[in-house]
């Protein structure tokens, strides 16, 4: 009878586990699509906008930084700056700290004029009580799993 309850116990984590993997696996599709939209909306490519969204996140940033957060070579994240700066999205400037250094600037105003409208669904969604339905302890576990989902 034991044994049972465990297969039992152990056959619902799996059927659980299943099925976040294939929620995962559309959401992922979702926002892959909603973001070519947007690239192609603003006149970027997916890389560019990915980075963009990075300096947003992470504020200024020297273009060594910009690879280590995506993984791409430093000629790459050269290329993707040279592309948001012709953008009007980014801009460089030297690091005041270390004038050797350049520091890639996201054109706040541009991106709240031309790139937040296209996220506005997405917005008005979570700020519409999304999470309210659940308790503190789900939501820190809901974060501590996409935490590791995000990596380093």
């Amino acid at each position: 009878m034991t044994n049972v309850k465990h297969r039992d116990s152990s056959d619902s984590r799996r059927e659980l586990v299943d099925g976040l993997v294939v929620d995962l696996r559309q959401f992922a599709i979702g926002l892959q699509v909603a973001n070519l939209e947007v690239a192609e909306a603003v006149g970027l490519n997916p890389t560019d906008l990915g980075c963009l969204c990075l300096l947003l996140l992470h504020g200024p940033s020297p273009a060594g930084r910009l690879a280590e957060l995506t993984g791409l070579t430093t000629g790459a994240v050269t290329g993707v700056i040279d592309r948001l700066e012709r953008a009007g999205f980014a801009k460089r400037a030297l690091d005041p700290s270390d004038r050797r250094k350049v520091i890639v600037q996201p054109d706040e105003a541009k991106v709240e004029h031309e790139l937040l409208p296209h996220f506005a669904q997405l917005s008005r969604a979570t700020q519409a009580g999304f999470y309210r339905g659940y308790s503190e302890e789900e939501l820190g576990a809901i974060g501590d799993f996409l935490s590791r989902l995000a990596g380093p």
